[in-house]
C-alpha cells in the first residue's frame, strides 16, 4: 500500500487529531521504528500535580492525545518510521504536529536512529521548536542500552535508557527506565515504565516522571496496531 493510502486509512479509522510520538521508551526517542507495513493507532493521557511534555493544559491537568505512526521499509537495509501527533481533549486541541526517522544497523544486534519530531502543521505560535536527534542502541542480552543527544533551541539534552524483555503468561512484557535532561540542563528527569501485548494486535504502557524539581505525573497509553 503506498504511503498516501496508509495515512488516508489511518486518518479515516482514528476520526481524531493523530498523534504518534516516535517509538521509544518513556521520554526518550529510541532507535527503534515501527515495522514495515505497521501502523500503530495510539491513545494516551497525562495525570498527576507534575508538569511533562504531554501536559499540554498544564501541570495538574489531564490531557488526552491521539495519532499514529507508521512503519516503511526504504531502500535496505534503511528503515523509516513516520507519524502525526495533537492533543485532543478536554479543552485545548491542537498543535498538529509530525515526526520522522530511519535506522539501521551497523553491526551485529546495534542499532543507529536519527530522527526529528514536532514539525508543526498547525498552530505554529504553540506548536514550539523542532526537537531532532541521534541515538544509539546495542542489545547485550540481559538488557538493551541506549544513549543519545537531542537538540532543540534553548532545550538541548541528553538521552539515556535501558530496557528489558520479560514474556509473561506467554506475551512480551518490557520493563524500562530512562533519564533525560529538562530545564535547559537545569535538572535530570529520570522515568520508569512498561510496555506490556495482552494480544498481537494491542500494546498497554504506562510510565512514571520523577523530576529532580517539582512533583511527579504518569502517562497511560493504548497501542492498536494492525498491518497494511
Amino acid at each position: 500500500m503506498k504511503l498516501a493510502k496508509v495515512v488516508a486509512v489511518v486518518f479515516l479509522i482514528s476520526g481524531a487529531g493523530l498523534f504518534a510520538t516516535p517509538t521509544g521508551i518513556n521520554n526518550i526517542p529510541t532507535a527503534d521504528v515501527v515495522p514495515d507495513r505497521k501502523v500503530a493507532i495510539q491513545s494516551f493521557g497525562s495525570f498527576g500535580q507534575g508538569s511533562n511534555q504531554f501536559a499540554a493544559n498544564g501541570a495538574g491537568k489531564s490531557s488526552l492525545w491521539m495519532g499514529f505512526k507508521a512503519g516503511i521499509q526504504a531502500t535496505a537495509p534503511v528503515r523509516v518510521e513516520i507519524g502525526i501527533d495533537s492533543p485532543v481533549a478536554p479543552t485545548k486541541a491542537g498543535p498538529l504536529v509530525f515526526q520522522t526517522k530511519a535506522n539501521f544497523s551497523p553491526w551485529e544486534n546495534g542499532l543507529i536512529a536519527l530522527g526529528i519530531a514536532n514539525i508543526a502543521l498547525t498552530d505554529f505560535d504553540r506548536a514550539g521548536r523542532p526537537f531532532s536527534y541521534g541515538i544509539v542502541a546495542q542489545d547485550f542480552g540481559l538488557l538493551r542500552a541506549h544513549a543519545g543527544y537531542g537538540f532543540q533551541l534553548n532545550s538541548n539534552t541528553a538521552l539515556f535508557g535501558v530496557d528489558r524483555n520479560l514474556r509473561v503468561l506467554g506475551r512480551s512484557l518490557n520493563l524500562n527506565i530512562d533519564l533525560v535532561q529538562s530545564a535547559d540542563h537545569s535538572y535530570w528527569l529520570p522515568a520508569a515504565g512498561f510496555k506490556f501485548d495482552p494480544t498481537q494486535y494491542i500494546v498497554l504502557e504506562s510510565w512514571a516522571n520523577f523530576p529532580g524539581r517539582g512533583r511527579s505525573s504518569y502517562i497511560a497509553k493504548i497501542n492498536f496496531v494492525f498491518g497494511v
